[in-house]
C-alpha cells in the first residue's frame, strides 16, 4: 500500500501529465476519468465529459464500445492490441490500447480503464525511415552518375561553342547549336540539383528571430515573383529566439513562399503565421498574440517547439500528388525541377524539426513547419 498527499485536482494533474490517453468507465457505463491526451486522440470537444454515459460520448466508435462490453463481461482483456477510430474528416486512426480492470476488492470490479497510444505517428515515422533509406540509395547512385555525366556534358558544351564560331554566318545552324547549349545547361542544372540533394547538411545554429527571418523571406520572395494585388496576411505571436541555421532556413521559407506565390493568381492571398507550441487555442483564435488573429489549427506536442505556417488560396494539390510532394524530382510544374521541397525537408530534418502539408484542390495549400525550442 502507498499513500499520496491529497490536494485539489492533484489526481487530474497526474492524469494529464501521463504520455498516454486514459479513459475510465464505471459499472453504470459512466465516464469517471478522461485525460487531455485521450480527448485529443478521440478529437472530442474540450469540455467536461466526466459523468456522461459512454455511449453518449463515443456513439461513433462502435469498436471501442464493443471492447468495453467484452471487458465488462471479462471476455477479453488484452495486454496490448489495436483499434481503428473513426475521425471527423471521414478517415481512421490506428490506436494501441490496453485494458485494466478497476477492482473494488479481490472479487468485485467497479470499473474499466483503457490506456491509449496513438500509433499513427509511429506508422508515419516508420514510413519516413523507409523513405530515408530509399533516398539514401538514390543519393549514392546520383553522386556517382553526376560525376560520370558532367565530363561528357562539358565536352559537348565546348564542342558546340567551337562549331558555333565557325558557323557564325549560318543562322539556322547557329540556332540549332543554341538549342543544344540550352539543353546542356538544363542537364547541368539537374546534375547540380542532384549533388546538392545528396550532399550532407551541415548545420551552424545561432539565435534567430523567426519573425524577422520570415519578413526577410517575404521581401525576397515578393521581389522574385511579381504579381498584382497580392494580399499577405501575417500573424506573429510572441516567442523566444529559435536556434537554427539562418541561411538554410531562409532557403526553406523562400522556396515555400515562391511556390505559394506561383500557385495563386492575381489578387491572391498568402498567409504567414508563427508562434510557440505553448499557445492555447480558444474559440478558433489564439491568446497571447502580438497582433492579428488566425484560425489556423495547431497540433499539441509534449516537447516545446516553434511552428510556422505558410498558406495560399491557390489551385491546391490533389491527394495523389500530395503523398509524393517531398520526393526528389517530383513536380507538378512544367519548368520545375522538383528538388526544392526535398531539400527543404532534408534541411528541416537536420534541425530535428518536421514539415507537413495540407491541401485541397481549388482551395489552396498550407505548409506547417515545426522546429524545437
Amino acid at each position: 500500500m502507498f499513500y499520496v498527499i491529497s490536494e485539489p485536482d492533484f489526481g487530474l494533474k497526474i492524469l494529464n501529465s501521463l504520455r498516454c490517453g486514459i479513459l475510465s468507465v464505471n459499472l453504470r457505463r459512466k465516464i469517471t476519468a478522461i485525460n487531455e491526451i485521450a480527448i485529443r486522440i478521440f478529437e472530442l470537444d474540450n469540455i467536461n465529459h466526466v459523468g456522461k454515459q459512454v455511449e453518449e460520448v463515443f456513439g461513433d466508435q462502435p469498436q471501442l464500445l464493443q471492447i468495453l462490453n467484452d471487458a465488462y463481461q471479462m471476455k477479453n482483456l488484452p495486454s496490448r492490441a489495436e483499434l481503428d477510430l473513426n475521425i471527423k474528416d471521414g478517415s481512421s486512426r490506428t490506436v494501441g490500447y490496453t485494458i485494466s480492470v478497476i477492482k473494488k476488492d479481490d472479487v468485485d470490479i467497479e470499473g474499466i480503464s483503457v490506456f491509449l497510444k496513438d500509433l499513427t505517428l509511429v506508422e508515419e515515422m516508420n514510413e519516413q525511415e523507409k523513405l530515408k533509406d530509399r533516398l539514401a540509395a538514390l543519393g549514392q547512385m546520383a553522386a556517382g552518375l553526376a560525376h560520370e555525366i558532367r565530363n561528357p556534358l562539358a565536352a559537348i558544351e565546348l564542342t558546340t561553342s567551337l562549331i558555333k564560331r565557325k558557323l557564325s554566318e549560318h543562322p539556322a545552324h547557329v540556332s540549332q547549336l543554341d538549342s543544344i547549349h540550352s539543353e546542356v545547361r538544363k542537364m547541368n542544372k539537374i546534375v547540380s540539383d542532384c549533388l546538392e540533394f545528396v550532399r550532407p547538411v551541415k548545420v551552424s545554429t545561432e539565435k534567430v528571430d523567426l519573425q524577422a527571418l520570415l519578413e526577410e523571406c517575404l521581401t525576397n520572395s515578393l521581389s522574385t515573383v511579381k504579381k498584382e494585388g497580392i494580399q499577405v496576411r501575417k500573424t506573429y505571436y510572441s516567442m523566444p529566439p529559435v536556434f537554427l541555421d539562418h541561411n538554410q532556413m531562409k532557403q526553406v521559407f523562400v522556396n515555400i513562399l515562391i511556390n505559394a506565390l506561383q500557385a495563386i493568381g492575381q489578387n491572391g492571398i498568402i498567409e504567414v503565421a508563427c508562434g510557440p507550441s505553448s499557445l492555447v487555442q480558444k474559440n478558433g483564435s489564439y491568446s497571447n498574440a502580438k497582433h492579428g488573429e488566425t484560425n489556423l489549427s495547431l497540433q499539441v506536442n509534449l516537447a516545446p517547439y516553434a511552428w510556422v505556417k505558410i498558406g495560399d488560396n491557390g489551385h491546391g494539390i490533389s491527394e495523389d500528388f500530395l503523398s509524393r510532394i517531398f520526393y526528389p524530382f517530383f513536380t507538378t510544374k512544367e519548368k520545375g525541377s522538383g528538388i526544392g521541397l526535398a531539400i527543404a525537408q532534408k534541411i528541416i530534418d537536420s534541425h530535428r524539426g518536421s514539415i507537413d502539408v495540407e491541401s485541397e484542390v481549388g482551395k489552396g495549400t498550407t505548409f506547417i513547419i515545426k522546429l524545437p525550442l
